[in-house]
């Protein structure tokens, strides 16, 4: 299981730099690669490393070999300053469908298999995630705002993940920068970078039959207007005080209901459905026909609810499919928790700035963190050798920890001898 997966993952982001557009035009120039410079900034992300390569380049003048090489395949380690020039120049819509490559990899190790969970499709959780923030330190694709005279930019990024009810490995797909653009005196937003991600990507992931999750900025007409065209099926977040209209006729309409009682180890747990078919989503000549679904979960020893919540789809709702609905609408709370709060808090650093560039090097900074959490989520899946480095050191910040040591003191042939030293060096006890 997972025999020669870490090279085929490695192959697509070499196939991936061999192909990027290179805007460089002087010969000297020509001593760094795309490739090598991709294949480095991948590394920091991969290893969870918190600066770029000089432990690398430590490495190459001691023993004129690195792990960069043996590991990764790199011919010529760039210097931090090559490597953000060189990287500020991809634009990330040129690099993006590697993610799709990686995932149909997964799927050719079966990863995918158990996340197909309704209609013998995947739920791709969407959200936008705050990435970047100064006061200084700018480009003209940052956002920005201002508060007592003082400016504010950022960067986010509409991020999108693979999740399923029950498991807490995600795997992120492509998502959509949120940025302005030059003349544009608008800042972007959310809703524009999900009508883009639709246009976009509707076509790249369609083999996945993906049903999209996302919070209640986006169960508006436009958006469910886009997605149904293309197949795709959603089921987003609908508050009251957002959808009057939609509100009020749920309120002076008969719902279907259903009532279960589950033990959950402690008491015992009610879970009350409500569902209405083919309500307009608005008063207006524009509007649509969703399918309304409710849940609130109470505490029965207590007599107290413990949870509520309401969501639209495209999907028909019947007494059979409710509870898998309400279920799958839930697990959007995953690219929040197991997404967002791992890659800010949890070793990927995904806020802090590895170099900020002048037009894309902060959009692919983030990118590449994103890629190097998606591989690390497929071999945790699919490669035993992996598995068993992993589980060997524990916790998720103390094997990389390990992981950061054994490149920096010891030289590896291989992914594989790598692995091995990494169990070697576990704890004991």
């Amino acid at each position: 299981m997972g025999r020669g997966l870490f090279k085929k993952l490695l192959h697509s982001l070499e196939k991936k730099g061999d192909t990027l557009p290179d805007s460089r035009n002087t010969e000297h120039n020509f001593w760094y690669s795309i490739r090598d410079a991709l294949t480095c900034a991948f590394g920091v992300f991969f290893f969870q490393h918190p600066s770029m390569l000089d432990y690398q380049r430590q490495m190459q003048k001691k023993r004129r070999r690195t792990n960069m090489k043996t590991i990764f395949g790199v011919h010529k380690i760039p210097s931090d300053t090559q490597i953000r020039t060189l990287i500020d120049r991809i634009a990330p819509d040129t690099f993006g469908g590697i993610f799709n490559e990686i995932l149909q990899i997964a799927d050719e190790y079966k990863v995918l298999d158990s996340y197909r969970v309704l209609d013998g499709g995947v739920l791709i959780a969407l959200d936008g995630v705050w990435y970047h923030s100064s006061q200084k330190i700018h480009c003209k694709r940052c956002l920005h705002k201002s508060k007592d005279g003082i400016t504010t930019y950022y960067h986010t990024i509409l991020a999108g993940t693979i999740v399923k009810p029950g498991e807490t490995e995600v795997l992120p797909v492509m998502g959509e920068m949120i940025g302005n653009e030059d003349g544009e005196e608008k800042q972007d937003c959310e809703r524009n970078a999900m009508k883009r991600w639709l246009s976009t990507h509707s076509e790249e992931y369609k083999w996945l039959k993906p049903t999209l999750l996302g919070d209640d900025l986006f169960s508006n007409y436009p958006i469910c207007n886009r997605s149904w065209p293309l197949f795709y099926s959603f089921i987003f977040t609908c508050k009251e005080d957002t959808h009057p209209w939609l509100t009020e006729t749920v309120k002076n309409s008969y719902l279907e209901e259903k009532t279960t009682r589950e033990w959950n180890g402690r008491h015992h747990v009610v879970y009350r459905y409500r569902w209405l078919n083919g309500v307009d989503i608005r008063d207006n000549r524009e509007t649509m026909a969703v399918n309304y679904v409710y849940l609130e979960i109470e505490n029965e020893e207590k007599k107290k609810i413990t949870y509520k919540n309401s969501w639209i789809t495209n999907k028909e709702v019947t007494e059979e499919n409710v509870a898998l609905i309400a279920k799958c609408g839930r697990a959007r709370w995953k690219i929040e928790n197991e997404h967002n709060n791992v890659l800010k808090n949890h070793g990927y650093n995904l806020e802090h700035n590895f170099g900020h560039g002048e037009d894309h090097a902060s959009e692919m900074f983030c990118l590449l963190n994103l890629l190097g959490f998606l591989y690390h989520g497929i071999l945790g899946l699919a490669d035993e050798e992996y598995q068993r480095a992993r589980a060997s050191v524990g916790r998720r910040t103390e094997f990389f920890n390990y992981v950061r040591a054994a490149l920096r003191y010891a030289l590896h042939e291989s992914w594989e001898s790598f692995l091995i030293f990494v169990r070697s060096e576990e704890p004991d006890g």
